[in-house]
């Protein structure tokens, strides 16, 4: 009985930090990050030290977005061009319709995939996601504004949780997290491009 307890207590702790331990990729070389992974607005726009506000962006902490009239979203920060609306969202001014879930393998697909003006949208990595987190307000943690109707819930990110490549991450607009899951789930999707 004894052993059974000791294995089943070494399992719930490895799938614990499946879900803590997660790897990022950032220029100050870190690795992993514990709990949420984010920097503190601080608002600072000159860069002094690896790590602090300006290093991540340059530009400053304020997020900035233009709402183009083809109905994307360009991040006046970072240069890319956002889908505006979660994949299966008409693609109207209020985003209206009910957002569809994919799985990994299909989300990958379905940016590649967008009939637009724009012929390289795809699924955007987990920096790139959690770069246009807005952590004030209530859920969704995004500007309302730009991104209308964002469903409050994880959203896929091309990046695969190294230690297991059965896993990938994904930003949840909910709570403003990152976190992992298997690939055969399905999250929502907003497609990326490099911008015009």
């Amino acid at each position: 009985m004894k052993n059974k307890k000791l294995y089943l207590s070494l399992v719930l702790f490895s799938v614990s930090l499946i879900v803590l331990w997660l790897p990022v990729d950032n220029d100050a070389g870190t690795t992993h990050c514990f709990g949420k992974c984010g920097v503190v607005d601080t608002g600072q726009t000159t860069s002094y030290d690896i790590g602090d506000d300006a290093d991540y962006n340059p530009a400053g902490a304020q997020l900035s977005y233009t709402v183009n009239s083809d109905n994307t979203v360009t991040d006046n920060r970072t240069g890319l061009m956002w889908r505006r609306c979660s994949q299966g969202k008409t693609d109207d001014a209020t985003c209206s319709g009910t957002a569809v879930t994919y799985t990994w393998t299909d989300a990958l697909a379905q940016c590649e995939t967008e009939a637009s003006d724009y012929s390289d949208w795809r699924l955007p990595n987990m920096k790139e996601l959690f770069s246009i987190i807005k952590y004030e307000g209530t859920a969704p943690f995004i500007d309302q504004t730009a991104f209308p109707s964002t469903v409050s819930s994880a959203y896929w990110v091309s990046t695969t949780y190294v230690p297991d490549p059965t896993i990938a991450l994904y930003v949840n607009f909910g709570g403003g997290t990152v976190s992992g899951v298997n690939k055969i789930n399905s999250n929502s999707v907003r497609c990326v491009r490099a911008g015009p």
